[in-house]
C-alpha cells in the first residue's frame, strides 16, 4: 500500500517550504505512526535552517527530532505495541526523494521497534508529552550533577534546555538562580519556581549572582551556548570553604558545601565557537566536576515522561504556541528572528 505524507522542508538557508512524499513499504519490524504533534525551539532546528550541523550540504531536507503520534498499523513481528497506542519516538524519515535531518516534521513515520519508541500513559494528552525528548536532555544533565536539597544552582541561558534544567533543579529542592539576556525569558523562569533572576547584561551581574549564592554555586548549568556564558560559569562555581576567605573574618561553612560533593559545572549547550579552558586559572578551586552529558538515552526519555506524568514539571509552561503545521514558515521565521519573544512552537498535524 502506498502511503503519501506531507512534510516541512528546509529548501535552503533560512527558507522553509513544504513537500509531498511517499513512504517506503513498512516491514515486519516497523509500525506506521500518524503524527499528532511535533515540537521545535529556537535552538537546534533554527541552526540547521541556518546551514549549521552539516546541513549546508544537505538542502533541501526534512528537519525535526521530536514527535508524538498514534500507531495506525503494526508489522507482523512487532510485539508490545498495539494499534491506537500513543507514542513518543525518535522520528527518522529516510526517503529516496529528499534528505532528512532528522525527518520528524512529517505527517506520518515508519517507526522500528529497535528505535525504542516510548509508550505514553494511557488516556494522557499527547500535547503534554511532545516536549519529553527535549526535556530528557536537560533531565540527564541535572541527574548527572546529583543535586542535593538546599544546594544553590545557577542556570545560564533560559532557552528550552536551560528552562527545563531550571525546572528540574527546582523540583529537586535547589535554590535556583536563572541568568539570561532576555527579560521575557527571565520572567518566564519565575513560573518554574526559580529563586531569583539576573540580567546577564547588568554591569554587576557576576556580583549580583554571587550575592544570591553566598560566594558561589554548588551547581552551574551552562545552557547559553556562548563563550561568555562559559566564562561566567567558571567564575560562579563555589570555592573550597574558607580557603579563599580572610581568616580573620568570622564564617561558618555552608552545609551544602560539605555534603561530599565537589561543585559541578554541567555543559548543556552546543557551541559553534571553539572554547578554551585553563582549569587552574579559570576555576581556581580545589575540586570541580565538569559534566558533559551530551544527548539523552532511552532511560532519560522514560524518566522525562514520568516527570511529566507525576507533575514534577508542567510541560505547558514550556510551550509558547500551538499552530497548524501549515504555518511552519512563519513560525520558523519568528523562532529565528525573535527567539526572545517566541520560546517554542508545537506543530499540530491533526
Amino acid at each position: 500500500m502506498t502511503t503519501t505524507i506531507q512534510a516541512i522542508v528546509f529548501e535552503r538557508v533560512n527558507e522553509v517550504g513544504f513537500g509531498t512524499f511517499t513512504l517506503p513499504d513498512m516491514n515486519e519490524n516497523q509500525m506506521l505512526v500518524k503524527t499528532r504533534y511535533t515540537f521545535v525551539s529556537s535552538g537546534t532546528e533554527t541552526r540547521v535552517l541556518g546551514g549549521y550541523y552539516g546541513a549546508a550540504d544537505k538542502f533541501p531536507l526534512i528537519p525535526g527530532y521530536t514527535a508524538v503520534g498514534e500507531v495506525v498499523s503494526v508489522g507482523g513481528n512487532v510485539k508490545g505495541y498495539r494499534v491506537g497506542d500513543m507514542l513518543s519516538y525518535n522520528p527518522q524519515t529516510n526517503l529516496k526523494e529528499i534528505n532528512s535531518q532528522w525527518g520528524g516534521q512529517a505527517s506520518m513515520h515508519l517507526v522500528g521497534v529497535d528505535q525504542k519508541p516510548m509508550l505514553l500513559p494511557k488516556g494522557s494528552d499527547p500535547l503534554d508529552y511532545v516536549v519529553s525528548p527535549v526535556a530528557a536532555i536537560s533531565l540527564r544533565g541535572v541527574m548527572a550533577a546529583q543535586p542535593q536539597r538546599d544546594e544553590c544552582a545557577v542556570v545560564i541561558g533560559q532557552g528550552v534546555i536551560g528552562a527545563f534544567s531550571a525546572g528540574f533543579l527546582v523540583n529537586k529542592g535547589c535554590r535556583v538562580i536563572a541568568v539570561d539576556l532576555s527579560e521575557a525569558r527571565l520572567q518566564r523562569s519565575l513560573s518554574y519556581g526559580v529563586h531569583a533572576c539576573v540580567q546577564a547584561s547588568d554591569p554587576d551581574a557576576l556580583e549580583r549572582i554571587l550575592a544570591y549564592c553566598d560566594g558561589g554555586a554548588n551547581i552551574v548549568v551552562e545552557a547559553s551556548g556562548s563563550p561568555q556564558g562559559v566564562a561566567l560559569a567558571h567564575k560562579l562555581i563555589r570555592k573550597t570553604p574558607n580557603v579563599f576567605r580572610d581568616p580573620k573574618t568570622y564564617y561558618v561553612n555552608p552545609i551544602s558545601g560539605i555534603v561530599g560533593h565537589w561543585p559541578r559545572i554541567v555543559y548543556q549547550a552546543t557551541y559553534i565557537d571553539k572554547l578554551s579552558l585553563d582549569p587552574r586559572v579559570d576555576l581556581n578551586s580545589e575540586g570541580v566536576l565538569l559534566l558533559m552529558p551530551g544527548d539523552r538515552g532511552n532511560e532519560d526519555r522514560l524518566n522525562a515522561i514520568e516527570a511529566i506524568r507525576s507533575k514534577a514539571i508542567d510541560p505547558r509552561l514550556y510551550i509558547d504556541r500551538v499552530v497548524p503545521y501549515t504555518e511552519a514558515a512563519a513560525a520558523y521565521e519568528q523562532l529565528r528572528l525573535h527567539p526572545n519573544d517566541v520560546f517554542s512552537v508545537v506543530f499540530d498535524w491533526a
